[in-house]
């Protein structure tokens, strides 16, 4: 008995990682994927004008710049120092407290991509000892009831997301960094939020829900494949 709820523990455990793995691997996806910005960039306007014209560059310097941001995101030494032509005048594109808003969100990205690897690792392990063991059938059901707290809070979101995301979102900054309010940037006047606007990321979140949905149900497959091929 203390065996059979050793492993029980074990693959409850290893759900919970698939599931932190699908919202980690489709925030990662969809926040680095540079031709979401491009389409984002060639559709949204701001106060009537593109995205570019509203900040005073070109399109090729608006992409130059949004992979300069996001590679800073992803490099621990990497410096937010830059200087371009905007409107026709050669000026430091980010003020100081736009700079140290993204050193909060660079801590919280370095983060999660760490443990999106410890989630991928686990996961993937969890996955190689039930099919070695031969135990996938309890590892199908420890995830069944991981996935449907999972689909709850989702589903909850979900709705909040789609009737009020202001705030939704206010209240993700308020989680996430409670220190301070330099996430509230002026549209008029910092670059940082007219390169990722409002609109931007009510697209973004909801296209990181959607595939996360995907992901889970597609471990939910995944095992109750395996699950059969085992009893066969």
């Amino acid at each position: 008995m203390q065996k059979r709820n050793s492993s029980k523990n074990i693959y409850l455990i290893v759900s919970i990682f698939c599931i932190l793995f699908s919202l980690l691997f489709s925030i990662h996806f969809w926040s680095f994927n540079e031709r979401f910005y491009t389409s984002e960039h060639d559709t949204l306007t701001l106060y009537g004008k593109s995205i570019a014209d509203h900040i005073g560059i070109s399109d090729e310097d608006l992409e130059d710049l949004t992979s300069f941001t996001l590679d800073y995101l992803n490099d621990p030494k990497a410096s937010l120092e830059r200087k371009m032509k905007i409107h026709g005048e050669m000026r430091e594109v980010f003020t100081d407290d736009e700079k140290a808003h993204m050193a909060d969100v660079r801590r919280l990205n370095l983060g999660a991509n760490y443990l999106l690897i410890i989630s991928t690792v686990i996961s993937a392990a969890g996955i190689v000892y039930a099919v070695w063991k031969k135990q996938v059938r309890s590892l199908s059901v420890s995830y069944r009831k991981a996935l449907l707290y999972a689909m709850a809070v989702i589903s909850v979101l979900g709705v909040w997301i789609l009737i009020d995301f202001d705030s939704f979102w206010t209240m993700f900054h308020h989680v996430f960094f409670p220190s301070n309010d330099l996430w509230l940037l002026d549209l008029r006047k910092d670059v940082l939020i007219m390169i990722v606007p409002p609109e931007f990321f009510n697209h973004l979140v909801i296209r990181i829900v959607v595939t996360a949905v995907a992901l889970l149900f597609g471990f939910f497959a995944l095992f109750h494949f395996l699950s059969k091929r085992e009893n066969a």
